[in-house]
């Protein structure tokens, strides 16, 4: 997991990712058969500090969420950043959920 760093978005950190290139080949091969423990919802520590790591495929999409009570269900704060690697993949860690 890689240093913690917030862009302009409300609470998402972007710099955080479960992914590995290995991860990536795979996917794109379509042969990772442990994308359970990739996309989705995962609670970690990030540099010590708690939360959850959020990842989605979502290739055709042009902003990424994530939302709940605890940002008041505003679709325009903690947005996930696009993967640079073409994989459609977005993802983001958000500190103190879970």
């Amino acid at each position: 997991m890689s240093n913690k760093t917030t862009t302009g978005r409300e609470g998402c950190t972007s710099d955080m990712s479960l992914f590995t290139d290995h991860d990536i080949y795979l996917f794109r091969e379509g042969s990772h058969f442990k994308l359970y423990e990739k996309l989705g919802s995962h609670l970690v520590r990030n540099n010590g500090v708690k939360g959850a790591h959020f990842a989605v495929w979502a290739p055709n999409a042009e902003r990424v969420s994530v939302i709940g009570d605890f940002n008041r269900w505003d679709n325009r704060s903690h947005a996930l950043r696009q993967r640079e690697d073409g994989s459609g993949i977005w993802e983001g860690f958000i500190e103190g959920i879970g």
